[in-house]
């Protein structure tokens, strides 16, 4: 089985998971996708033989030029008035492209944004085209999701400045101690 299929397979089979993807689904954003640690941290859960469960929240993106950043609230409050059960995080991508830097130009899509996540593993999103197929977005393949490889993105890896956001957020996250198996370098 492809790492693609493996991952499409845990998508399908995970109820939380599912259930995610249909209400993003049923919101119609513009390039709207699951992404970064609720498919990450799933993954990983799975290939640690852990119990899968939804451990941090669940990050929603999407692309849409035309809505204003006070949309993101309004989308999270949807989805917590249909699943409250869920920690939901909003992001209109169109305006995160100065989240840890004023001097980057603006992203182009939310490929381009997913592809800005700090670290290779968490540069990942998937969304329902249909009613049961899956589409993935993987902008630096799958290979260090698989294989427990974590390193900086090509943007963080640029200068000392770039790296220290990427040391300082692998400092918070420990998350070799839940997955003793990470490795995790700066480059």
């Amino acid at each position: 089985m492809s790492d693609e299929a493996f991952i499409k397979q845990i998508l399908w089979s995970t109820p939380e998971l599912w259930e995610v993807l249909v209400l993003i689904r049923r919101l119609a954003l513009k390039q709207g996708y699951l992404a970064a640690g609720s498919i990450r941290n799933t993954v990983w859960q799975v290939l640690s033989q852990q119990p899968v469960s939804l451990t941090s929240d669940v990050d929603v993106v999407f692309f849409d030029p035309a809505r204003p950043a006070s949309d993101d609230l309004v989308l999270s409050q949807q989805l917590t008035t249909w699943a409250p059960q869920y920690q939901w995080q909003v992001k209109n991508e169109v305006y995160m492209a100065h989240y840890n830097f004023s001097d980057v130009p603006e992203f182009t899509s939310v490929a381009d944004a997913i592809g800005h996540f700090v670290e290779t593993p968490t540069c990942i999103g998937a969304r329902l085209t249909d009613e049961t197929q899956i589409e993935l977005l993987a902008p630096y393949g799958l290979d260090d999701l698989m294989t427990f490889n974590c390193r900086p993105v090509p943007f963080y890896q640029q200068d000392e400045r770039h790296l220290a956001i990427y040391r300082q957020r692998m400092q918070q996250k420990q998350w070799q101690q839940r997955w003793p198996n990470l490795s995790i370098s700066d480059c």
